[in-house]
């Protein structure tokens, strides 16, 4: 049975969407990436494994409008993906962008089977006007029966969209990485020049809005010495805030992103691991961020916001804290707690989260509901 992983994006760093094609091509469901040709990027080619081919749009060399030429160039690449692919047997769509172009794909090839994979809460993402959300919410409630299966990222969403649709097919497949072999080492304190005295409390990953980086600013500035330190590495457009408030505080500081294969090294050095999506938007609310899980396969102990997904998993693994009050004061609250207490005593349970909560184990999932569909098996 083959298979379509589509996306309406170009495929560079999507690790959920390259993870997922890896699994299932291994396992008797040759996955194919399909994305949309944006930049200097291969039309065709083998990513780690994974067979990836982009389309590219003939509209792009039209001199129009910018606003006409934008709708031009999308409207070609639903004809284009539609009507290559249409006669694949299963399209993996990611987010609701791609479902809407595998709805209209179904509606010119019935026996094509959908796939519907909602990274986030799709009518509620962050960003999304009132308008957009009942157009999302009213398309998903007239489609969203046409999938064979939902596949969602937390708890929380799955539980959204069982009860919301009435959907009896809705997986849980977690946004896990790869279990992590790792020796602890001093990287960020060589690096930045710290004391084995001072904790570091690192955030990783993107410096945007919504993601509880200025309370963190601002609770660290608060702070009268530098027994603790909050260290931020990632890009995004927070950047220089954060660089300018690493010159005038001696306890915050900035490192660039690294690369994927330097991540353990960098996230293994620190001694405690901060997640603070804000609940900006019920989507965020409800997420469980890639970040919670790379720092328990680096083993160390997590410091999270109280979102209800992260909090269940950081309570049900024993393998942090929770800020139960998102200020400055109850931020220095908790990081105090954390400096009086001995973080060795967090090993075991970080050691046997990280052998539950990995790809490994999670791809089962995959391969479990994707064996569910119906005449999966015959491949």
């Amino acid at each position: 049975m083959k298979v379509i992983s589509l996306l309406v994006t170009n495929f560079v760093n999507d690790n959920r969407v390259y993870r997922m094609a890896k699994g299932l091509s291994a396992h008797g469901f040759p996955t194919t990436v399909v994305a949309w040709k944006k930049g200097d990027v291969a039309t065709k080619e083998n990513f780690n494994g994974v067979e990836v081919e982009r389309v590219e749009l003939n509209s792009l060399h039209w001199k129009l409008p910018r606003l006409l030429l934008g709708r031009i160039h999308y409207l070609e690449y639903v004809f284009q993906v539609v009507f290559k692919y249409r006669r694949v047997d299963v399209w993996h769509c990611n987010d609701y962008e791609a479902y809407v172009i595998g709805v209209l794909a179904k509606m010119t090839r019935p026996k094509l089977k959908l796939v519907y994979d909602c990274h986030e809460l799709e009518s509620h993402r962050n960003g999304k006007s009132g308008f957009m959300r009942i157009v999302v919410r009213t398309f998903e409630h007239i489609f969203i029966h046409w999938s064979k299966l939902v596949i969602t990222v937390s708890p929380s969403i799955q539980e959204y969209y069982s009860s919301v649709f009435k959907l009896k097919n809705v997986a849980l497949v977690r946004n896990l990485p790869n279990e992590m072999h790792i020796s602890h080492s001093n990287t960020l304190r060589e690096k930045l020049g710290l004391k084995n005295s001072q904790r570091i409390f690192l955030y990783q990953g993107m410096l945007g809005k919504g993601r509880g980086i200025q309370v963190l600013l601002n609770a660290f500035e608060a702070r009268p010495t530098a027994d603790a330190v909050i260290v931020f590495m990632g890009f995004g457009a927070l950047k220089e805030m954060i660089e300018s408030y690493a010159l005038s505080n001696e306890n915050i500081f900035f490192v660039p992103a690294v690369s994927y294969a330097e991540i353990p090294l960098y996230t293994g050095s620190a001694d405690v691991g901060v997640n603070s999506v804000e609940p900006t938007c019920l989507s965020y609310k409800y997420s469980l961020p890639n970040k919670l899980f790379e720092y328990i396969q680096s083993e160390i102990p997590v410091l999270t916001n109280p979102l209800p997904d992260c909090v269940a998993l950081v309570n049900e693994f024993q393998v942090g804290k929770v800020i139960l009050s998102w200020s400055v004061n109850g931020i220095n609250e908790v990081v105090d707690d954390m400096l009086k207490e001995d973080l060795s005593l967090y090993q075991d349970h970080l050691k046997a989260a990280k052998k539950i909560l990995n790809w490994e184990v999670e791809e089962q999932v995959l391969l479990s509901v994707y064996n569910s569909i119906p005449h999966a098996g015959n491949h």
